[in-house]
């Protein structure tokens, strides 16, 4: 997949594209499905399939008093499009000067100038334009006019409720990762570098990998299995979310994960942690030799999914 970054300073080199357009948050099911129908349609008119972003999300601009809980790196989000089987990806950085743009210039001279735009295909809430005025209302009016075709995606359900970003959000602060792998189509994951802990995962008999996670959205604080992926190889794993309360809970929120097989040395490798199941609420334990027996039966839980998942495939 091609990968570009800017706005009417894009120039693609193509008779015609098939274009969709979103922030894309997650890139879950509901997203796949606005972007599968576009790579089909493409394919079918033997045309381009263009994929378009923003960076940073919209509302870190327009509503900064609520920036939203990203579900993935802006890496991530490439990546999961890439998988989807565009031949395009086009970042737009989301700066004033883009928010600005009115409705008709940013129809005229970016989707039709810019990417030769032949049809678009977008959800039925997809907004765009200066204070959000384009919306597909307005795309319907002005398709036939200007010479390109609309497709309005339906939302995908899931339990009588359409798919969206903050659906999984709400899981995933709630811990509930099955549920958000089940909206995602695929687990949640984190990534990051490696760094120094307190090193008391050696003291306990279970080495770990302290995840900087940044400024990351993570899941409620507990004990998850997980697949950890260091340079491209999948480690079964199990994986803490929390503070520690155990040594008084002073070190900030941190993810450690535990690989099953015992690993090596991770420090300033990155790694990607899928959370796959919660076993249970991270708590305070009464001293070190009780919290190192139950990190065994975590260790012991996590090794029995991983030991059932491989029976069922």
């Amino acid at each position: 997949m091609e990968l570009l970054r800017g706005f009417e300073d894009i120039a693609l080199d193509i008779d015609g594209s098939v274009v969709s357009i979103g922030n894309f948050d997650g890139v879950h099911r509901g997203h796949q499905a606005v972007i599968g129908s576009a790579v089909s349609a493409a394919r079918a008119a033997s045309l381009a399939s263009v994929v378009c972003t923003f960076d940073p999300h919209t509302r870190v601009l327009l509503h900064p008093e609520s920036p939203p809980r990203l579900l993935e790196t802006l890496e991530q989000r490439i990546e999961a499009i890439a998988d989807l089987g565009v031949e395009i990806a086009v970042v737009i950085p989301f700066v004033r000067e883009v928010a600005r743009v009115p409705k008709e210039e940013f129809v005229r001279r970016f989707l039709l100038g810019a990417l030769r735009a032949r049809q678009l295909h977008v959800s039925k809430d997809f907004t765009f334009g200066a204070g959000g005025a384009g919306n597909v209302d307005y795309l319907r009016e002005i398709a036939p006019q200007l010479g390109f075709e609309l497709q309005v995606v339906p939302a995908v359900m899931a339990h009588g409720a359409p798919i969206s970003s903050s659906r999984i959000r709400d899981a995933i602060a709630a811990g509930d990762v099955e549920e958000a792998a089940a909206l995602l189509g695929r687990p949640f994951a984190l990534t990051g570098a490696v760094v120094r802990g307190a090193g008391r995962g050696h003291q306990l008999d279970a080495p770990t990998a302290n995840l900087d996670f940044g400024h990351r959205f993570v899941p409620a604080p507990g004990v998850y299995v997980t697949e950890a992926r260091i340079d491209g190889t999948p480690h079964e794993a199990v994986t803490n979310v929390g503070v520690r309360p155990t040594f008084g809970g002073h070190d900030g929120l941190t993810v450690e994960t535990h690989l099953l097989d015992g690993g090596g040395s991770l420090y300033g490798k990155r790694v990607a942690v899928a959370f796959l199941e919660r076993l249970r609420d991270e708590r305070r334990f009464d001293g070190p030799a009780e919290l190192a027996a139950q990190i065994r039966r975590d260790v012991e839980a996590a090794t029995r999914y991983f030991a059932e998942l491989r029976g069922r495939t």
